[in-house]
């Protein structure tokens, strides 16, 4: 049913679908909603290549057919694209695939479609890709001031290419300095595959250096003063320890509300995990000294390095800690006096987590 009607609305252009809106019960428009009709075109494309993989190969026949006769509709050739992705069977349906997205990137290549995987990657068709590769480039010299075919080239370029994906970063961050997905996107790019053309095998060195390169395209006052932390978070996550202590050591000098509980928090996790038990029971006080109680009084304490160390036997510490946590959180009082009886009377409080 669902590829049924997406057949028979694929036409509705922009304007039929405001009308549509203003005339039709609002029953209507939350089925073609549903249906991606009403949606940014980004989540269109993506229900629209979704949908191609569950089409009867009779019914992508058709599609093919009436392709012929109107080749400019897009929405055809994305169910067609999620079809031959997950169906194609051969070289013929492989060519079939090539020839569907070439033509989407030589043609519209400002297309929110274009920045989905499956218009990256042409599964067994090293040539194919090759030629998306070539198309790519060739966009990039014939739009050199189109925004959206920037945008979408620098998805194309993100993991293959990573040297193009940082010039696209900084070309599209000066065109829109405000926004925060462009530091983001430098950041994520760094930490998948460093820094482009530098070689930098300090790890301490590199991040300090990642995050300078960041911070030059961050102009948001807040986010300049979250970003060491962000960035710490991050390279706790995937273990690079070296880097998460350079940043969280950054960011402990920051201004930002949560930055004496959060920075502490990492460098106690990493002592933890480390084997310097000591230096994680004073990470955990510090978590807790006086200049954490803005944010300790608005958000409550962050129990994760807690948690942690009570499972390592570290009862004393845990319970000094939330004595401290007392004084900086009024209204936890209760729950903070439950765990310290917890604590005292040789019983695991619940600190929350898994």
């Amino acid at each position: 049913m669902l590829i049924a009607i997406l057949l028979l609305t694929a036409g509705l252009n922009a304007a039929g679908r405001e009308r549509l809106q203003r005339e039709r019960p609002s029953s209507v428009a939350n089925a073609l909603d549903a249906l991606g009709l009403l949606q940014p075109e980004s989540v269109r494309s993506i229900l629209l290549l979704h949908s191609g993989k569950s089409l009867l190969r009779s019914k992508a026949g058709e599609l093919e057919a009436a392709l012929r006769k109107d080749p400019n509709n897009i929405d055809d050739r994305l169910m067609l694209i999620g079809y031959y992705t997950s169906n194609g069977r051969g070289s013929a349906d492989r060519l079939r695939l090539r020839s569907h997205v070439l033509w989407m990137i030589s043609n519209h290549p400002e297309h929110a479609s274009t920045a989905e995987p499956s218009l990256h990657d042409l599964p067994d068709d090293p040539e194919g890709n090759s030629q998306v590769l070539e198309l790519w480039k060739n966009n990039l010299g014939s739009h050199p001031n189109d925004l959206p075919v920037l945008k979408n080239a620098e998805k194309f370029f993100f993991g293959k290419e990573p040297a193009e994906a940082d010039r696209l970063i900084h070309r599209i961050s000066e065109r829109e300095p405000d926004s925060s997905e462009w530091p983001v996107e430098l950041a994520h790019l760094y930490r998948m595959f460093g820094i482009p053309g530098e070689k930098i095998d300090n790890p301490a060195e590199r991040a300090i250096e990642e995050y300078r390169r960041v911070l030059e395209l961050t102009k948001n006052p807040a986010a300049r003063e979250a970003l060491p932390g962000e960035m710490a978070d991050a390279a706790f996550r995937i273990g690079d320890f070296p880097a998460a202590v350079e940043l969280a050591k950054i960011y402990l000098k920051s201004s930002d509300r949560p930055a004496v509980q959060r920075a502490n928090t990492i460098l106690g996790r990493i002592a933890l995990r480390t084997g310097d038990l000591a230096d994680a029971r004073q990470y955990l006080l510090d978590s807790a000294n006086p200049a954490a109680a803005p944010d300790i009084a608005l958000s409550g304490p962050t129990l994760v390095l807690a948690k942690e160390l009570i499972e390592h036997g570290e009862r004393e510490t845990v319970l000094a800690y939330l004595e401290s946590c007392l004084k900086l959180w009024p209204r936890g009082e209760n729950v903070l006096r439950i765990w310290i009886a917890d604590i005292k009377n040789g019983r695991t409080p619940n600190l929350g987590g898994p």
